[in-house]
C-alpha cells in the first residue's frame, strides 16, 4: 500500500512504519520488515569493522546470519525525530535504552542511537514507496553496579561478548568478576566442580560430558544452563552443545587450577569414551594433553590409520621414547608406522634417536625385517632400491618361522596415480612401471595377499592412460573388473574409477563421467581412513579438473583433510590445490604455486609433477600476457613429456593453454606429442583416441551408444546388465562389443594386451 502523498501524513506513518522494524528487530528477532524495505544500495554501519557492510546481498546476508545470535531486550525511553532533507530523502532517529529482560540472569544494558536514511521509490519492494539506503547504529553505555559492568556493545548481537572477545583487559576481568558471581548464586560445589571440567571439550554431547563428570546429573546441569541463555547453547549438530568463547575462557581458567593429576584423569576419561566411539583422532588428542602415553599406544594400535592422516600431529611426537622396551617389541608394526611420519615429515632430529634406541633394541631376523621394511620407504621414488630392500625382507620372512606379524604399509602414499610419484627419471616410463610391478607384488606376497595380476593390469594401464593409449587402457580394465579382487579391494577400484573417470572426459562422455563419480561416491560408506582418504582425493581430484563435474553440481562428500602432511601425498595435493587458482585475475599467485610445485617436484623427483609445473607456469605467463615467458614453459613441459610421449597433463589442461600447436617445433619425438595434443583439441569429440608408441595416433570412431556400451563395460557391467541400462536387447549388445574388440584387433572380448 502506497503511503499517502500528503507529507507530514507521509513522514508519520513512514515514522511508524520504522518504529515497527525497530521493534520487531530488537524485541521480537524478527527481520522480515527489515530486510523488505532495504534498497539495493543499502549500507550498513555498526558499532564495530564486522558490522560495516554495502549493497542489499551483503547487508541482508549479515542479518540473516546474526539472526540466530539475538535475544529479546526491552526498550525504555524512547524518543524519535523525523528530518525530510528533500522531497526524496527522509532520515528518522530512534534514540532508546534497551536492556535485557528481567527473567535473563546476566542484566546487560546500552543506549542506542538508531538513524536510517529512506530514499523515494515507487517500485520499491515493500510496497510503501520508500527504501532504506543507509542505517547507522551508535552505541554507548553507563559503568553500572561493579558485578554487572558489562553492557550489549558490538550492535546489539546477542551478548556480543559472549562470541568476541572485549578487547580492554578490565573489561575481560570486570566481566569473569561478574559471571564468577552468577555461577556461584545458582549452582552447587558439584555442578560448578562439574562446570569447570567442560571447557576441555570445543563441544560435547550429554553421552560425552557425563562419561567425564560421572558423579553429576549432567541433564538436569545442562537445562539450568541452557535457561540461563548466557552460558553454553546449542550448536548446529543435533544434541550438541557448545560453551560461548568467553565463558569456555573463563572456566578453562578454572580448570588449569585443578592439581595435573586430576586434570589428566579427566582428559583421560574423554580419551576413553572418543576411543569407545572409534574417534581416534579426538581421543589420541585427549589421551595426548593427559600425558598418558600407554593409552595413546592403545589408541595407535586401534586406529593408526586415522590418527597418521589427520591433518594435524594428535599422537606426541615422542611417544615412543616413553614406552618402555617390553612393549615396543610387540607393537613393531606401529613403531615402523610412526617412524615413517616421522621421516616424512622432516622431523629429522626425534627420527634418528628413536631409531637408534629401536636398532639397539632389535636383535635376530625380526629386527633385520624391520629395517629393510624401513629401508625400503626411505628410499621413496628410487625403484631398484625399494625393491631391493622388500626382497630382502621377503627372503628373510620366508627363512623364519618365528617372526612377528610385520606388514608392508599400502604404497601410492595417498596418491591416486602411483605414476605420479614413482615416474622419476625420464624416458624411462615403461622401465619404471614394470619396476612397480614388480614392487607391488613383493608387497602383496609379503602381505598375503593374492592380488599380484590385478595390480599389475592397473598399472599398465594407468601408463597406457597417461601415453594416450586409451583403447588398450579400457581393454585392460574391462578384464581388470573381472577379477575377483577388484570386488573386494577399494584402494585398487578408486584407482580404476579414476582413471576411467578422465578417459570419459577426454572422450566427451559426460553421462559416464558423471556414473563413475558416483559409483566413486558410493564407495565411501564401506571404507576406512586410509581407503576413505585416497577415494576423497580421486573425487576432490576429478571435481578440480572436469568441467563436467562442477557443471553438474554434484554434492560432494566431505572433503579431505589438509594439508597431508606425508611428503610424497603432497606433490599430488599440491597440484589440486594449484589448479583452483586458474582463474582471472590469478596470475601471480598461480605463477608463485607453480614455481612452488616445480622446486618441490624436482626434490621428489616427479616428472609427472615437473611437467604439471611448466604447465601452470605457462598458464599463468599468459594471463601476465608475457608471450615469451608463456612458451618457455611450454616448451619446457613438451621437452620432458616427449620423452615417454606423456600427453595426458596437454589434455587437462588444453582449453587453458591458448597456443597453435602446429607452429611449435622440436625434436621428433615432441613433434609427435604436439601432432597426438592438436588431433586431441582440433577432434575431440566422440572420437576414441589411441596411442601406440612408435606409430602414429590412430582414430576410431564411435557411435555415441557404441561409445556408451563400452564404458558400461569397462565399468564392469555384463552384457545382460548393458542391455537392461540401454533398453537394448542382450543379442544387440553382443554384437556391438564383437564388431567394437574386432575393430581393436583383438579376437577375445574383454582381453588385455601386454605392454
Amino acid at each position: 500500500m502506497q503511503i499517502d502523498n500528503d507529507p507530514i501524513k507521509e513522514e508519520s506513518e513512514l515514522l511508524s512504519y520504522t518504529l515497527r522494524i525497530y521493534h520487531d528487530f530488537y524485541s521480537k528477532n524478527d527481520i522480515t520488515l527489515l530486510l523488505a524495505s532495504l534498497a539495493p544500495d543499502v549500507s550498513w554501519c555498526g558499532g564495530g569493522p564486522q558490522m560495516m557492510r554495502t549493497g542489499r546481498s551483503e547487508v541482508m546476508q549479515f542479518f540473516v546470519s546474526t539472526k540466530e545470535e539475538m535475544i529479546p531486550f526491552a526498550i525504555h525511553n524512547e524518543t524519535t525525530a523525523v528530518h525530510r532533507l528533500s522531497a526524496d530523502f527522509i532520515n528518522i532517529i530512534i534514540a532508546s535504552d534497551l536492556q535485557t529482560l528481567p527473567s535473563t540472569p546476566l542484566f546487560l544494558k546500552e543506549h542506542l542511537k538508531c538513524d536510517i536514511l529512506y530514499r523515494k521509490n515507487p517500485d520499491c519492494a515493500n510496497g510503501i514507496g520508500w527504501e532504506i539506503v543507509h542505517i547507522n547504529n551508535s552505541v554507548s553505555y553507563d559503568k553500572l553496579k561493579p558485578d554487572e559492568a558489562f553492557a550489549i556493545t558490538e550492535g546489539t548481537r546477542a551478548y556480543q561478548h559472549l562470541t568476541e572477545t572485549p578487547a580492554p583487559s578490565e573489561d575481560k576481568l570486570a566481566f569473569f568478576h561478574m559471571i564468577g558471581g552468577k555461577l556461584t548464586s545458582t549452582l552447587s560445589p558439584q555442578e560448578l566442580r562439574c562446570l569447570s571440567i567442560l571447557p576441555i571439550f570445543d563441544e560435547f554431547t550429554i553421552q560425552g560430558a557425563a562419561a567425564v563428570c560421572i558423579h553429576t546429573d549432567i541433564y538436569a546441569l545442562l537445562k539450568k544452563l541452557i535457561h540461563q541463555e548466557f552460558i553454553l547453547h546449542h550448536t548446529k549438530t543435533p544434541s550438541t552443545y557448545a560453551l560461548y568463547p568467553l565463558i569456555r575462557e573463563f572456566l578453562h581458567e578454572k580448570f588449569s587450577l585443578l592439581p595435573k593429576e586430576e586434570q589428566s584423569h579427566y582428559l583421560t576419561r574423554a580419551a576413553q569414551y572418543f576411543l569407545s566411539l572409534q574417534q581416534y583422532t579426538k581421543s589420541m588428542s585427549y589421551a595426548n594433553r593427559a600425558g598418558n602415553y600407554s593409552l595413546c599406544l592403545r589408541i595407535f594400535s586401534r586406529g593408526a590409520d586415522s590418527i597418521l592422516l589427520s591433518s594435524s600431529r594428535t599422537y606426541p611426537m615422542d611417544l615412543l621414547n616413553h614406552i618402555p622396551s617390553s612393549v615396543l617389541r610387540k607393537h613393531m608394526q606401529l613403531v615402523l608406522y610412526i617412524l615413517l611420519d616421522l621421516y616424512f615429515t622432516k622431523a629429522h632430529s626425534i627420527y634418528q634417536k628413536i631409531y637408534n634406541r629401536i636398532d639397539a633394541l632389535l636383535t635376530g631376523k625380526d629386527g633385520d625385517i624391520f629395517r629393510e621394511l624401513l629401508k625400503t620407504y626411505t628410499s621413496f621414488n628410487h625403484l631398484p632400491s625399494m625393491i631391493t630392500h622388500m626382497k630382502n625382507a621377503e627372503t628373510i620372512m620366508n627363512h623364519t618361522t618365528s617372526r612377528q606379524k610385520l606388514y608392508v604399509p599400502p604404497l601410492g602414499h595417498l596418491c591416486p596415480s602411483f605414476t605420479l610419484l614413482y615416474h622419476s627419471v625420464p624416458g624411462k616410463f615403461r622401465e619404471e612401471i614394470e619396476q612397480l610391478i614388480t614392487l607391488q607384488k613383493l608387497s602383496a606376497s609379503i602381505n598375503h595377499k593374492h592380488n599380484q595380476e590385478e595390480w599389475a593390469l592397473c598399472l599398465q594401464a594407468e601408463y597406457c592412460y597417461h601415453t594416450g593409449q586409451w583403447k588398450k587402457s579400457a581393454q585392460i580394465l574391462a578384464h581388470l573388473s573381472t577379477l575377483p579382487a577388484f570386488a573386494h579391494e577399494l584402494t585398487l577400484r578408486a584407482r580404476v574409477l579414476y582413471i576411467q573417470g578422465f578417459m570419459a572426459y577426454f572422450q566427451n562422455d559426460a553421462s559416464s563421467l558423471s556414473d563413475i563419480y558416483e559409483k566413486l561416491q558410493s564407495l565411501l560408506p564401506r571404507t576406512t581412513s586410509y581407503e576413505s582418504l585416497l577415494i576423497q582425493l580421486c573425487s576432490l581430484r576429478l571435481r578440480s579438473t572436469i568441467p563436467h563435474i562442477a557443471e553438474k553440481n554434484i554434492s560432494p562428500a566431505s572433503e579431505p583433510e589438509s594439508p597431508l602432511r606425508h611428503s610424497p601425498g603432497l606433490t599430488y595435493q599440491e597440484l589440486i590445490e594449484t589448479h583452483t587458482l586458474i582463474k582471472p585475475g590469478n596470475g601471480i599467485p598461480l605463477l608463485y604455486a607453480a614455481l612452488r610445485n616445480e622446486r618441490f617436484s624436482r626434490e621428489r623427483h616427479s616428472v609427472l609433477g615437473e611437467i604439471y609445473s611448466y604447465l601452470y607456469q605457462a598458464i599463468a605467463y599468459d594471463m601476465l600476457n608475457k608471450p615469451d615467458d608463456f612458451h618457455k614453459s611450454l616448451t619446457k613441459a613438451l621437452t620432458l613429456a616427449a620423452l615417454d610421449h606423456i600427453i595426458s597433463p596437454f589434455l587437462l589442461l588444453a582449453s587453458h593453454l591458448p597456443v597453435t600447436w602446429s607452429q611449435i617445433r622440436g625434436s621428433d619425438s615432441m613433434n609427435h606429442l604436439i601432432q597426438d595434443i592438436a588431433l586431441f583439441v582440433q577432434e575431440r569429440k566422440y572420437h576414441l583416441e589411441v596411442k601406440y608408441m612408435q606409430s602414429p595416433l590412430l582414430k576410431e570412431t564411435l557411435t555415441g551408444k557404441e561409445l556408451r556400451i563400452i564404458h558400461l563395460a569397462v565399468s564392469g557391467k555384463t552384457n545382460r546388465e548393458i542391455a537392461e541400462e540401454l533398453h537394448l536387447a542382450e543379442i544387440t549388445i553382443k554384437k556391438a562389443l564383437s564388431r567394437i574388440y574386432k575393430s581393436w584387433g583383438s579376437g577375445t572380448e574383454r582381453n588385455w594386451l601386454p605392454l
